[in-house]
């Protein structure tokens, strides 16, 4: 099972997670992963997860900082938007176990290209008997937004956070729906056809 959940911070907030202490400031969006009854207990077993990261207007820059357990991305989008990713470098297995994990962000199209990006964060996840918990975290800060009504951007960025929950959550929503009005057909398809076997059933006799 793979359970994902999302939390937004509109106040700074000091975390742990996986022995790694860190902030976390206003406009981040943790997102935290579980994987849970689940053996890749091999030690040649790893365990890849790709997140799609689609940003609107295109990245034009992107650096990357490590201090201590945690590298940092920051993407920037022109003079308009920059984007933050913090990733741990450790990571809980089986409720008990630190283990290091892997992770690369690539993208696959030239900076600056087009209306938006659209890149690829892996994740590399070592052996684990039976479950594994992880904590990235992301932040959205619209530039100059501080002069802004004198919330801080705060209401921007919340907007844009907002948003990305959505375009995460919708989908699975949509799913969903879609596995549940698959189901209704079939059933309504399988009562129809019996009644039209048994109408012929009854015709025959």
């Amino acid at each position: 099972m793979l359970q994902l959940e999302y939390q937004y911070f509109a106040v700074e907030s000091s975390l742990s997670s996986a022995g790694i202490s860190f902030n976390t400031f206003p406009g981040t969006l943790k997102l935290s992963l579980t994987l849970s009854n689940w053996n890749f207990s091999s030690p040649s077993n790893t365990l890849h997860i790709h997140l799609s990261l689609n940003i609107q207007p295109s990245i034009t820059d992107i650096s990357q900082s490590t201090s201590g357990n945690i590298t940092t991305f920051t993407l920037l989008s022109s003079n308009i938007l920059n984007s933050t990713i913090n990733m741990l470098h450790l990571g809980i297995a089986d409720n008990t176990s630190i283990i290091p994990i892997q992770f690369f962000l690539n993208s696959s199209s030239p900076l600056g290209s087009g209306n938006n990006s659209t890149l690829d964060l892996e994740l590399v996840i070592p052996s684990f008997s039976s479950s594994f918990h992880y904590d990235p975290d992301f932040s959205v800060t619209f530039l100059g937004g501080g002069n802004d009504g004198g919330d801080g951007g705060g209401n921007s960025n919340l907007l844009a956070l907002l948003s990305l929950l959505v375009l995460l959550v919708v989908p699975a929503f949509f799913i969903f729906v879609g596995l549940m009005v698959f189901a209704y057909v079939y059933v309504i398809r399988r009562k129809r056809r019996a009644a039209v076997a048994g109408m012929v059933e009854n015709h025959s006799l």
